[in-house]
């Protein structure tokens, strides 16, 4: 099932530069519609100028952007967001003989318990010695309580429209620890992580030419053949890049055994089609006709293949090298 849309924090894709350049075009091409979080400074002229780059100055461009990735004021009251533009912090505890414990010792749900986790997870990627430095604390403390607020906007907004989370890495600890802790799953985005497992960073691909995707007819073909194999492989991730690798190559086959020529279907053809004698040969346009269809049935059918194949044929060799 294709989720019809996506919830991207404005804090992450205006710092992320992996999300900002590469992501963000993945779920542009992969959603209906794309929720920026309008929490905090937020200026959308400002944010599609910063999208865009040297492309800025294409007015149509943006347009074709902003009628996909939309402000999440836009649709959801404030009553959905809550409190969470005007609250001043949660509140980060503190407890021990010398205040030395910075985790809550019995989370009471999961936000907290989520609290705990980043806390841990960044100790240990920096290094626990320095977390006896109260500063690097209170960093990290900024960093896993902008995580969690993500997390919290998200279910809030899950419950008024279903949308999926695109996290950056504290917000992807933050919502399967907050998930862990609730026993609850998020929508199924299962389908998505294999499309951005088979597409290749999109990062130095124009937006010009993204949006030309977009419009592709064969992208909704392309997006269900991906949740196809994933709901065929029941989840399981590796299982379904197997089957969607191997449509993929029944695809090329299929292709290929339809180009085959029948040399004596061709002799046989050609004779008729070019009888002497007769103004307009009702043979030659039924024969032009009848390819005409084959083409088209053609296209229709495999339109998915020929789409990612473009796509993949957009990125930049050298970056596609490096991969």
């Amino acid at each position: 099932m294709i989720m019809p849309r996506a919830l991207v924090s404005s804090a992450t894709s205006m710092v992320d530069e992996d999300l900002r350049e590469d992501h963000l075009k993945l779920c542009f091409l992969w959603y209906d519609e794309v929720l920026i979080e309008t929490i905090g400074a937020y200026d959308e002229r400002r944010f599609f100028e910063g999208l865009l780059g040297a492309e800025r100055t294409q007015a149509k461009l943006a347009h074709a952007l902003s009628d996909v990735i939309v402000p999440l004021d836009r649709r959801v009251s404030q009553d959905v967001i809550g409190d969470l533009m005007t609250r001043s912090g949660p509140g980060y505890p503190r407890w021990g003989k010398d205040y030395e414990n910075y985790t809550y010792p019995d989370p009471e749900n999961g936000a907290q318990y989520a609290h705990n986790m980043l806390l841990e997870h960044l100790a240990t990627e920096r290094g626990l010695a320095r977390f006896n430095d109260g500063y690097d604390v209170q960093m990290a403390e900024g960093a896993a309580g902008i995580a969690v607020d993500a997390v919290l906007l998200w279910e809030r907004v899950n419950a008024e429209m279903p949308c999926v989370l695109q996290t950056n890495a504290c917000e992807r600890i933050a919502l399967t620890s907050a998930q862990a802790f609730s026993a609850g799953s998020d929508v199924s985005s299962g389908p998505f992580k294999l499309f951005n497992a088979e597409i290749p960073s999109l990062r130095h691909v124009s937006w010009s030419q993204i949006v030309a995707f977009r419009k592709d007819g064969s992208l909704r073909s392309l997006r269900e053949k991906f949740s196809s194999s994933f709901e065929a492989a029941g989840g399981d991730a590796e299982q379904a890049a197997v089957l969607f690798d191997q449509s993929e190559q029944d695809a090329l086959d299929a292709i290929v055994d339809g180009s085959r020529t029948n040399t004596k279907q061709v002799v046989i053809e050609s004779i008729v089609a070019n009888v002497p004698g007769l103004p307009v040969n009702p043979v030659s346009v039924m024969l032009g006709l009848r390819d005409a269809v084959r083409s088209y049935k053609k296209n229709s059918h495999h339109g998915w293949l020929y789409l990612l194949r473009d796509i993949r044929k957009s990125v930049p060799k050298s970056q596609d090298a490096q991969a």
